[in-house]
C-alpha cells in the first residue's frame, strides 16, 4: 500500500489525522512544511506516496482546509475544485470518507 503524506504546520493537526489514518491502516508520512515534505519525497520515491494532503485554504475564501492531491497528476493539478478539500475542522469520520474516495 502506498503511504499517505500530510502536510501541516500545526503538529497537533498532523499528529491527530496521522493516528485517525493509521486506525485505518494506512501509512502515513508527516511533514511540518513544503521543505521537509520535499526531503520526503527525494529521499523516498514520489511513487511511494498515492495521495498527498496539504495545508491550505479554500480558493477564494480565508476557510483552512486540506487540500488532496496524487502526486502522479502533479503536472495537472486543479486547485478550484472544492472536492478536492476538506474544510478544517472536519470530523473524523469526514477525513476518514474523505481520504478513502481519493486513494
Amino acid at each position: 500500500m502506498k503511504s499517505i503524506m500530510i502536510v501541516d504546520d500545526e503538529k497537533n493537526i498532523l499528529s491527530e489525522v496521522k493516528n485517525i489514518l493509521e486506525e485505518e491502516n494506512f501509512n502515513v508520512v508527516t511533514a511540518e512544511n513544503s521543505r521537509k515534505a520535499f526531503e520526503l519525497i527525494d529521499t523516498c520515491k514520489e511513487d511511494d506516496f498515492g495521495l498527498i494532503l496539504i495545508d491550505s485554504l479554500i480558493p477564494d475564501t480565508n476557510i483552512p482546509a486540506l487540500f488532496s492531491m496524487k502526486p502522479s497528476n502533479k503536472k495537472n493539478i486543479d486547485t478550484t475544485k472544492k472536492e478536492d478539500f476538506l474544510q478544517k475542522p472536519f470530523t473524523k469520520k469526514q477525513l476518514r470518507d474523505f481520504v478513502k474516495n481519493k486513494v
